[in-house]
């Protein structure tokens, strides 16, 4: 079956970030896989790997035409939330997408580095001019 993100962040100019929220990894190394494939196939820059628990960032520097130019920039914990993340898949996803949706109200300082750089110079400004979504039915 083909790899379905979850979450698409998009502006009326193009692709932001791809994520892939979900409450547990049982196959890290294949769900990256599939997170930077999609990501090179889709032409979007950024994607983030997120469980209740940790954070994977990750940036497509385009140094080829395939996953190989797909890099890790960061590893967290996720306690990025203000309260407890709900630990049912579709729950987690709209969780995810609504906190999202309000980083605008997020003290950037709190996020970790990479992501912080990514979230203040691409992500929030596509959220102002372009959308959040589900990327599929929930």
């Amino acid at each position: 079956m083909a790899f379905q993100p979850d979450i698409l962040i998009n502006t009326p100019d193009g692709r932001v970030m791809v994520i892939e929220a979900k409450v547990a990894v049982n196959d890290l190394p294949g769900t990256e896989e599939a997170l930077k494939g999609y990501m090179v196939g889709m032409q979007y820059p950024f994607g983030l790997l997120i469980t209740p628990e940790k954070g994977w960032v990750y940036r497509d520097f385009c140094s080829s035409l395939s996953s190989a130019s797909v890099k890790q920039v960061e590893e967290f914990g996720a306690r990025l939330w203000s309260q407890d993340p709900p630990r049912r898949g579709l729950k987690f996803e709209a969780f995810v997408q609504q906190w999202f949706e309000n980083l605008a109200d997020f003290p950037p300082e709190s996020l970790p580095p990479q992501f912080r750089d990514i979230v203040q110079i691409y992500v929030l400004p596509a959220i102002a001019a372009g959308e959040v979504r589900a990327a599929h039915p929930r």
